[in-house]
């Protein structure tokens, strides 16, 4: 029995894997990967998220506070309106949206006081 769920399980996943927003999440993120303008912007966001991380510690006693926020920010900005990475974004949302719902649909079908996440991600207490 265990084995026969986890061959559904599997062709679960091909199916997901062969739809259009799937392949093109794919070929978006090999894109990506491969485009130098993003990967510089994805390095600087990075190094900028670890530095606002550690200044934020120190809230508004840090002398770098506002400097640091103001480059995060638009480091940030940056990236995530870059159209690939929007559009990426976009269907990997759309994914784990979907992924949720199958996720919810399988808890509540085998009991409705199993915990599963809601449409925020966030666990129902049962």
């Amino acid at each position: 029995m265990k084995q026969e769920i986890i061959e559904k399980t599997y062709e679960l996943v091909d199916e997901i894997k062969k739809q259009t927003s799937y392949q093109k999440l794919i070929e978006l993120k090999n894109i990506i990967e491969k485009n130098k303008e993003i990967i510089e912007l994805i390095n600087t966001f990075e190094k900028l998220n670890i530095k606002y991380t550690e200044v934020v510690k120190y809230g508004k006693y840090h002398p770098d506070l506002k400097r640091t926020q103001q480059e995060f920010s638009e480091a940030k900005i940056a990236l995530y309106t870059n159209p690939l990475v929007k559009e990426y974004k976009a269907l990997e949302k759309e994914l784990q949206k979907e992924l949720d719902l199958i996720s919810s649909e399988i808890a509540t079908s085998v009991s409705k006081k199993i915990k599963h996440p809601n449409e925020l991600g966030l666990i129902n207490k049962q």
